[in-house]
């Protein structure tokens, strides 16, 4: 049984602990995207980013308002630090997520979908649903065991989201973040 939980914390933490001190300095906040290629339930990935105070100032002419630059996705470095689950990229962990979803018993397939769509819908809301709840535990757990605060020497917001932003993710970062790291993200939601 692969325990993909702790594969995508070690990979995210290895990943961030590798990253060269001067780099440190310059970013504010760290980005956990998740998608699913071709709109497929069964294919969820997550890309590890970060943005820098430099890019928001690049940024922030093209942005309605400083908090704009700063917080919305589509004005950050679009970096791809470490992508778990899209195949495009190498070593990517697919394979692991397949077995995950599997391990799950939440898998189905295309001709499972053509015949029982409706099923296989509330199928791939659980696959949402608990690949979310696993990115969002990594979260919490480098939070907790002192990942950010040993490698920032402070707590910076991880930001686990979506292309859009909307009240329930403002909720669930509150739940895995520093509320001191995660408030002005939070109030960004907030106020849009």
């Amino acid at each position: 049984m692969i325990n993909f939980e702790e594969y995508l914390y070690e990979s995210m933490r290895n990943k961030i602990e590798s990253w060269d001190s001067r780099l440190i300095e310059e970013i504010y906040a760290i980005s956990f995207y998740i998608e699913n290629k071709n709109d497929d339930y069964r294919l969820p990935s997550v890309t590890l980013g970060y943005n820098t105070w430099e890019n928001v100032n690049k940024q922030q002419s093209d942005a309605s308002d400083l908090d704009e630059a700063k917080w919305n996705y589509a004005f950050w470095l679009q970096n791809r630090e470490l992508v778990i689950g899209d195949s495009y990229f190498e070593n990517n962990g697919a394979e692991k997520v397949d077995h995950w979803i599997r391990e799950l018993g939440l898998y189905f397939t295309d001709e499972e979908e053509e015949k029982e769509f409706d099923r296989t819908c509330e199928l791939g809301e659980e696959i949402k649903s608990n690949f979310v709840k696993i990115v969002l535990t990594t979260v919490q757990r480098l939070h907790k065991e002192k990942v950010i605060l040993n490698k920032f020497s402070k707590e910076i917001p991880l930001i686990v989201h979506e292309l859009e932003y909307y009240d329930e993710i403002a909720e669930q970062n509150l739940r895995v973040n520093p509320n001191d790291a995660i408030r002005d993200f939070v109030n960004w939601i907030i106020n849009m």
